[in-house]
Formats: C-alpha cells, sequence, structure tokens
C-alpha cells in the first residue's frame, strides 16, 4: 500500500488540449495522456510519470475563458513531476503544481515556465522546519496545523510514556 502524495495542479493551455486532458482525467488515464508510456510496466511507469500508478478521480475546474485547468488529486509514493515535463515537451502548456506527501514529510513545487522542480523535507522535530519551506507552501497545505497536530500527538505520546 503506497503513501499518497496530494497534488494541487494549473495548466494553461488552449482549449483543445485542456478538454483533451479532462477527457483523459475523467477516464484515469491523465498521465498516459501527459506522458504515453502504453501497455503499463511498473519500472516505466515511476521513470516516465515519477509514480506507480496513473491517476484516479481528480478533481477538477475547466476555465476555458482563461485557458486553465485545475486538477487536485492524489498520487502514488510521489508527484508525477516527470509526467508534468513530458507533457510540456509534447503540448503547448505550462504546467504549475505545488504537492505535499504528509508520510514521508515532504512538500514541493514544480513549475515548468520557471524550470523549478524542487522538494522540501519536513521536520517537525526542528523549531526551524519553516525557514526553508516558501510560506505560500505553508500555507497551501495547511503545515502550522499539521505541525500543531504533531505537537500534540508528541505530547500525548509522552503523557502516555510516562
Amino acid at each position: 500500500m503506497p503513501n499518497w502524495c496530494m497534488n494541487s495542479v494549473t495548466i494553461t493551455g488552449d482549449a483543445d488540449t485542456l478538454k483533451a486532458i479532462v477527457d483523459a482525467a475523467k477516464q484515469g488515464k491523465l498521465l498516459e495522456y501527459l506522458a504515453p508510456i502504453g501497455e503499463w510496466d511498473y519500472g516505466t511507469a515511476v521513470e516516465t510519470w515519477g509514480t506507480k500508478w496513473d491517476i484516479d478521480s481528480p478533481d477538477y475546474d475547466l476555465d476555458l475563458a482563461n485557458n486553465t485547468l485545475s486538477l487536485n488529486f492524489d498520487s502514488a509514493w510521489g508527484p508525477p513531476t516527470s509526467a508534468y515535463a513530458k507533457a510540456c515537451e509534447t503540448y503547448d502548456i505550462i504546467i504549475e503544481a505545488s504537492y505535499y506527501e504528509p508520510g514521508m514529510c515532504f512538500v514541493g513545487l514544480y513549475d515548468s515556465s520557471l524550470g523549478i522542480d524542487i522538494t522540501y523535507e519536513i521536520d517537525f522535530d526542528e523549531d526551524d522546519w519553516r525557514d526553508t519551506i516558501p510560506e505560500d507552501l505553508i500555507d497551501h497545505w495547511g503545515l502550522e496545523d499539521e505541525y500543531e497536530s504533531y505537537k500534540e500527538w508528541n505530547t500525548e505520546e509522552d503523557n502516555e510514556d510516562d
């Protein structure tokens, strides 16, 4: 059973491409559309997509007036940033994404227009855990609340050990 990575993605492009992406996402074939691998193979999927499975049941908002598609979905183990990179090479699109994987304690950003693909480790045991993580990621993924829950959980654990 994988850890699940939460993804928030905005794709900018022409209407036909965005509609095709929505259709693929509805069929559970978003990553296959963005970066085709043909018949599924674990190693090929991980190498091509950055995750082992295609995504299922995304939430999306298609805004054709602004040529944007917003998607929210979970992926196995990590974000599909390799699929994003391949899609940007193949289609005339821009992908901006952020992701959070609470089980393995990392959060990150991907922006094809800026050439950014960066992951930040989260270590709630360190008082300065916020210092290296951009504020917008902390806010978007509710990391302050996660930190408070973590501290509370640790306090309860400590009290049970006493």
